[in-house]
């Protein structure tokens, strides 16, 4: 009987140090944003933004994250409160060298940077199924007093903050990886060919930036550096274009994930970019931002 329970406690010991040394232990998690339909009255034209949700998840799970650990948030389930709601659930539920992987399919946009640590104006915006279009797009919208300032788009200083407090929580082992498929400026975009298009293209962004008047909002204070690997659908200048019913980053990074394991960043970014070159028909230059000297890093 002691013999059995020395032998039961070495074992024990033994999973523990392998938890301890793989991957294995450690808890994937993926929080899954995708619009398509903004509300009329919003100002967004519709996209397809929620058909990339059912790509990504099922990515995901040939990668071994449980469905139940995957938070999808689709449509006007996607409101701000509710994004803000699950990146706290994130931060609340992560431990030491877990895997979190989040994605947004939506409307991106620039909006007036109000403290003054843009060089060029303007922040980075994800947009929720509840931030118009404008300032005066709010205007019979679902804000009835004091009309909308910007405060339900999603400014990369908030996003900043999240995920470095994200990165505390899953320490220097674990690993976070963030994609955006979708517009973040809105900045104008040049045709690749002179023929008409028979349909007009679908694009995740607008060129209209969102401007708030001096003194209305002020940003919160991000500025941490980047400590994760961070995917957009296109430079800060360009406009983002869907492909075949879906976004066009989420479509190329399915198409690569049974390679994920073999790539590293940087050799992702050349094939996303290579492959937006023959499939795109305009300019539209996909990035994999990764930490000091963590380009050559495995991505997945």
């Amino acid at each position: 009987m002691r013999y059995a329970i020395r032998l039961g406690y070495c074992w024990f010991l033994s999973v523990l140090l392998v938890c301890m040394s793989m991957d294995v232990c450690a808890t994937r998690r993926a929080l899954v944003i995708g619009i398509g339909p903004y509300p009329e009255s919003s100002g967004w034209a519709p996209i397809h933004g929620d058909k990339d949700v059912p790509t990504v998840v099922s990515m995901l799970q040939q990668k071994d994250f449980k469905r139940s650990d995957i938070i999808t948030l689709v449509n006007e389930q996607a409101t701000a409160e509710a994004i803000r709601n699950a990146f706290a659930t994130l931060l609340q539920q992560s431990q030491k060298r877990d895997f979190v992987y989040i994605h947004f399919s939506g409307h991106g946009q620039r909006i007036t940077d109000t403290n003054g640590d843009e060089t060029s104006g303007y922040d980075e915006a994800w947009v929720p199924y509840d931030a118009p279009l404008s300032y005066k797009a709010a205007e019979g919208f679902i804000f009835k007093r004091g009309g909308y300032s910007g405060q339900n788009h999603l400014i990369d200083d908030e996003l900043n903050e999240f995920l470095y407090n994200l990165r505390q929580k899953v320490g220097d082992d674990g690993k976070i990886i963030v994609v955006a498929d979708a517009c973040h400026s809105g900045g104008a975009t040049r045709a690749l060919h002179d023929d008409e298009e028979e349909e007009p293209p679908v694009i995740r962004g607008v060129k209209d930036d969102f401007i708030i008047p001096a003194g209305v909002r002020t940003a919160p204070v991000g500025g941490h550096p980047l400590a994760w690997i961070y995917i957009s659908a296109c430079k800060s200048n360009q406009c983002n274009y869907e492909y075949q019913g879906v976004g066009s980053l989420t479509y190329m990074l399915s198409a690569l994930s049974d390679r994920f394991e073999q790539m590293t960043c940087s050799q992702l970014e050349i094939k996303i970019r290579a492959m937006m070159r023959d499939l795109i028909r305009y300019i539209q230059t996909p990035t994999v931002e990764t930490p000091v000297a963590g380009a050559d890093v495995i991505f997945f």
